[in-house]
């Protein structure tokens, strides 16, 4: 079989996967989850905007509030609802390898949840916006909210640091983009994790390490550091520092990068080193697939 032939039937795996993805109710669940989590998260800073009668960005609110570790965490845990679902095991995932092959069925779990994890990251950014529609504008500028946020340190600390680090470095749709790829990064690593598990040892391990991985990332956190190592807050800064190049959790966290000014990792760092890996586990996972292949349990009712 050809490589377009491997790709084309890779692509119809996916589509497969993505059909029953569709029929499940975790996906929907998973959606209502995602927007009143971006509710819970934006309220805030629409509750200031409205107070103070000022316009936000439209962008703004998704930056402030997935720019900080614990709410992609959060936001994580929910996608992980249906990251569970994936790859599917049952009969007929295996009638469809049986069709096409092992290779085009992993190329369609690769396509699989890369669409999955592109599409939350979207769902969450419309759901963001749709929420403060009717106070926002569309320039490239940061907004009089964004300065009065700098009057309320108690109320916004994250969004607070996210204007100190980056007001005068970059823009609004800059900041966008890179909080966007960081988040679907980290999706993708998690996935390519319980891929890799599942085709090695079974979906109930790939779902416990995953787990797992993301509660050591959310104890990885420089206050945590501070406490286990038993530091002041003059050494807070060392403690980011750890934090930052070891928890991958901080990796996909944008105001835990370098801008010019800390030895922080650079975020080209954070996208060779997390995409390196995660490129190395699908790798991984191919291997392991063609050599011992994989398990499969029984049926599924969602097809």
């Amino acid at each position: 079989m050809s490589v377009i032939d491997e790709w084309k039937k890779g692509t119809v795996c996916a589509a497969w996967n993505l059909k029953s993805l569709l029929k499940n109710p975790r996906t929907y669940l998973c959606m209502t989850m995602g927007f009143l989590l971006c509710f819970l998260l934006t309220d805030r800073t629409i509750e200031l905007s409205r107070q103070f009668v000022t316009d936000v960005q439209i962008f703004e609110p998704f930056v402030w509030c997935f720019a900080d570790s614990d709410s992609i965490l959060f936001a994580t845990l929910v996608l992980m609802l249906l990251l569970t679902e994936l790859p599917r095991t049952d009969a007929p995932a295996a009638y469809m390898m049986f069709r096409a092959s092992r290779t085009s069925w992993l190329i369609g779990q690769l396509f699989t949840v890369v669409a999955v994890s592109i599409g939350y990251t979207v769902f969450l950014l419309l759901s963001s916006m749709a929420l403060c529609a009717g106070t926002t504008y569309l320039g490239n500028e940061w907004s009089e909210t964004a300065m009065l946020l700098s009057f309320a340190p108690d109320n916004f600390e994250v969004a607070l640091r996210v204007i100190r680090k980056t007001v005068k470095l970059t823009t609004p749709y800059d900041c966008t983009l890179h909080v966007c790829l960081l988040m679907t990064q980290y999706t993708l690593f998690l996935s390519a994790l319980q891929l890799f598990l599942t085709v090695y040892k079974s979906k109930r391990t790939a779902v416990s390490v995953v787990l797992t991985v993301n509660v050591v990332a959310y104890l990885l956190i420089p206050a945590r550091f501070m406490t286990w190592l038993n530091l002041d807050d003059q050494m807070r800064y060392v403690a980011n520092l750890i934090s930052a190049w070891l928890s991958p959790l901080q990796h996909a966290t944008y105001i835990m990068h370098n801008f010019g000014y800390d030895y922080l990792p650079r975020l080209w760092v954070t996208y060779v080193m997390m995409g390196s890996l995660t490129i190395l586990l699908f790798v991984a996972s191919f291997v392991v697939l063609r050599v011992r292949g994989i398990s499969f349990s029984g049926g599924n009712e969602y097809e």
